[in-house]
């Protein structure tokens, strides 16, 4: 057994690692003949309630504001209630009278009432079976209304394990603490001297497995990207050999896309450069994804109507690519791993760093030769030197893995007829279809009669030279900065020696992964 520890850290993470676990829900059986084609082992960890209902739990640590939990405990309703939700509060010592003042609680979502009602119409059949099966109506599947989602756990369906959630406290009204690095690794130390993460939650997590084959990491750099960088130190202090596959969830502030005087903007591009620094030491595999505000709409929307304003829409489509990309780690029988996966990436220990791309929904009518070009859309590529979408003559390429998902017979030999004739020749895996929880959205079009329960999917993780352009864009933005907003770069704790060796670090990752193509972005006059 190899499992696979993973990390959690901010609202959008927390809202693709929801309908990632949903996901992951999804594949157990139950009971039923069928045989899952997924080791749940390796991402769940079983558990007993107050019950002594067996259950299983994300082997997770999520992190978050309290104000973004919504209704979740931090039990979830899985070992009772919490210290801070029960109604039996202590006896106050005080004789004389007491103004008590009570927030009020979040109540459920809609969602949430209708996967009750759902158990308890389902044991209300079970106990009162009629003879007449024809009498039965079909009760409908409880569904997501995309107004309603207020927080991630609107649409959660797995429980928690009490050291899963980590809340962190809220900041003041006054506070603006989005893109500061500084302010984000303080946010860190001051938590972990309170709850010492490491020793409370995440060596439990680690000693209770039989062999960790690494963790897996999803963060918003703009609110939690220092806090990550501290967090992920402490772990390689304890586990320096680990895996650990890190997806980066950028800001939005790419340069090249905003007023250079936009100080705010500045700031964000700045800690997601400092965010992608820190990960070449700290990961072994980084796959940085684009904001969904910067994503350009094409030919690879076909078949959605994506709303890119709504975190509910936007996360689905990266959790469907996340979980099919990283998928081989979870099946059974499978010779993958995170050590191996990231391997292939390595180019000889020099880059470490990937881009997610795929085709999603996946139509029947798609001919490889002539669509997956225009149909494949890059979460990586920065916007500013591209639509996304992989043109006829795309970078060079070191390395990639496809995943497909529920392909026929037919549609797997076309693949790999069109695969074999890429240059390097891909590693492909092909994998049941993507399954589709009552969670996901509803966003197909034409709208299908009934929900559909799966969805062909294609995934790909891979090195390319267009990595190149991501850090060569922001070591130009800091060379600017280094004149025009020092003020900004001081205020992020940032001094004048610190800025160049950002600067340096990230043209030796832009020369590293153009594989000896020249420089698209000329670093130009040094400003300093």
């Amino acid at each position: 057994m190899k499992e696979v520890l993973y990390v959690q850290a901010g609202s959008f993470a927390n809202y693709i690692g929801t309908h990632f676990w949903n996901t992951q829900e999804s594949y157990f059986t139950y009971g039923l003949d069928k045989d899952s084609d997924v080791d749940h082992d390796v991402s769940f960890r079983e558990g007993v309630t107050l019950q002594g209902e067996a259950t299983f739990c994300p082997r997770l640590l999520l992190f978050d504001r309290k104000a973004n939990f919504g209704n979740v405990s931090a039990t979830s309703g899985l070992y009772g209630y919490d210290e801070d939700e029960t109604d039996d509060a202590p006896a106050p010592l005080w004789s004389s009278t007491v103004a008590e003042y009570r927030q009020t609680r979040i109540p459920p979502s809609t969602y949430h009432a209708q996967l009750d009602a759902e158990a308890a119409d389902a044991g209300e059949q079970a106990a009162n079976r009629r003879e007449n099966e024809a009498q039965k109506h079909e009760p409908q599947p409880p569904r997501v209304v995309p107004s309603d989602v207020r927080y991630w756990s609107d649409y959660s369906r797995v429980f928690f394990h009490p050291r899963t959630i980590q809340k962190l406290p809220d900041r003041a009204e006054w506070e603006d603490a989005e893109g500061d690095w500084g302010a984000s690794r303080e946010a860190f130390g001051r938590y972990d001297a309170d709850t010492d993460v490491m020793e409370e939650a995440f060596r439990p997590f680690v000693e209770e497995c039989d062999t960790v084959q690494g963790i897996q990491v999803m963060h918003d750099t703009a609110t939690f990207g220092g806090f990550t960088d501290s967090l992920l130190t402490v772990i390689r202090d304890d586990f320096p050999k680990l895996p650990c596959l890190a997806f980066p969830l950028l800001s939005g502030a790419t340069p090249g896309s905003f007023d250079v005087e936009d100080a705010l903007s500045f700031r964000r591009a700045i800690n997601d450069a400092l965010c992608l620094r820190s990960l070449d030491s700290l990961s072994t595999l980084t796959v940085p994804i684009q904001s969904p505000s910067t994503w350009a709409p094409g030919d690879w929307l076909g078949g959605i109507n994506l709303n890119r304003t709504s975190l509910y829409h936007t996360s689905a489509i990266v959790s469907a690519h996340i979980e099919s990309a990283t998928l081989p780690v979870r099946l059974k029988g499978s010779m993958d791993d995170l050590s191996s996966m990231c391997e292939r990436f390595s180019l000889g220990g020099g880059v470490r760093f990937a881009h997610l791309s795929g085709v999603f929904p996946f139509s029947s009518s798609l001919v490889p030769t002539r669509d997956f070009d225009i149909r494949t859309y890059d979460f990586s590529v920065s916007p500013s030197n591209g639509t996304g979408t992989l043109d006829k003559y795309d970078p060079t390429e070191f390395t990639k893995i496809y995943v497909s998902r529920g392909f026929s017979g037919i549609e797997r030999r076309q693949f790999d007829q069109w695969a074999e004739q890429r240059r390097p020749v891909p590693y492909s895996i092909h994998s049941p279809a993507y399954p589709l929880p009552s969670s996901f959205p509803r966003f197909f079009t034409p709208p299908p009669p009934t929900p559909p329960p799966s969805m062909r999917t294609l995934a790909a993780l891979s090195s390319t030279t267009r990595t190149a352009h991501l850090f060569a864009s922001h070591a130009a933005l800091v060379t600017l900065g280094a004149a025009r907003h020092a003020d900004v770069l001081a205020g992020m704790g940032l001094e004048l020696d610190e800025v160049r060796e950002l600067r340096d670090a990230l043209w030796v990752l832009c020369d590293a992964c153009a594989g000896g193509e020249e420089r698209d972005v000329e670093m130009g006059e040094d400003e300093e």
